[in-house]
């Protein structure tokens, strides 16, 4: 088990530095591809928790949700082309998708109510949830030849945070949390972790965000191109407390996103989402706090453009 899951970190690891070099170096469309397939395995896996303890959600009009959401998205971000007309674009595809479902089970002799419940239910969570981090890869607003730009230095910080802060939060929290034990964090959801692991995945958010700042200082310093990073505001002191807040907030809602994760799976009677990724659990197991750390990250960038 301990080697399966070894083996299985060293795969998800290569994977996400793989498409983090090619977003940040070739193209971004490597992130969204990324993405796109995190939501329809995700869709599959909380379609199957959420069929246990309530209906069944039509899996056919999820999956169709991601399908045309991402077109949504797309679409409204290459034709109308500013930060926010992705997002803009996928919450209308949401909104005509809520609303076929609803037609869909009302004029059904197979559906019941609880089967639009819970098929509207995965439409937000992970659907629409995991499109927040597709919505940080496009706060650009250049574009050369077949390439986008980025003119702001959010995306290229947005993209790094994502991979580095969740990732050190689990890291940390699973050590720490490991090495001292304690008192339990919320037992009647998740009985494994730990407050002295969630303080520890704090410093882990914080490690991410930090690695991110020296980066960010290394290029900026000498002159060199690090993943496209750039200070965050025209003062390195503002450009940290940005890189802190990011940190730590980040860290708290990956944290919150596994609680949540935790909370279905209890409610469905299972340990994983699936077992996909051996050692790992399934998709859900490893993305549960990194798409709502997205939300954060997307939100606290949005404003930022209109102050910073």
């Amino acid at each position: 088990m301990k080697k399966d899951r070894v083996i299985t970190g060293t795969f998800i690891a290569i994977v996400y530095i793989a498409v983090f070099l090619l977003s940040m170096y070739v193209h971004p469309i490597f992130f969204d591809v990324f993405m796109f397939a995190i939501a329809v395995c995700a869709t599959y896996e909380m379609c199957k928790a959420v069929s246990n303890f309530t209906s069944e959600p039509i899996f056919i009009i999820d999956l169709i949700a991601v399908i045309v959401g991402f077109a949504g998205f797309w679409f409204s971000q290459y034709f109308f082309r500013t930060n926010a007309s992705g997002m803009m674009g996928y919450f209308v595809t949401l909104a005509v998708m809520i609303l076929a479902t609803v037609l869909t089970v009302a004029f059904s002799k197979t559906y019941v109510k609880g089967n639009a419940i819970s098929t509207i239910f995965v439409m937000l969570y992970p659907n629409s949830i995991l499109m927040f981090a597709v919505g940080i890869n496009y706060f650009m607003s250049a574009e050369v030849g077949i390439s986008v730009i980025s003119s702001l230095p959010f995306r290229n910080a947005g993209i790094a945070l994502m991979f580095l802060v969740p990732a050190l939060t689990d890291v940390f929290a699973y050590q720490i949390g490991s090495a001292i034990k304690g008192k339990k964090l919320c037992p009647s959801i998740s009985p494994n972790k730990t407050i002295s692991g969630a303080i520890g995945g704090l410093f882990g958010g914080l490690v991410g965000a930090g690695l991110v700042a020296l980066l960010t200082f290394l290029a900026k310093q000498y002159n060199v191109n690090i993943f496209g990073l750039a200070m965050l505001t025209e003062n390195w002191s503002t450009t940290i407390i940005n890189f802190v807040i990011l940190g730590l907030f980040g860290s708290v809602f990956d944290q919150i996103g596994d609680l949540i994760a935790s909370f279905v799976k209890r409610r469905s009677g299972i340990k994983d989402y699936s077992n996909l990724l051996p050692g790992h659990g399934g998709i859900l197991d490893r993305v549960d706090g990194f798409m709502l750390c997205g939300v954060f990250f997307y939100m606290y960038f949005a404003v930022a453009i209109l102050f910073l």
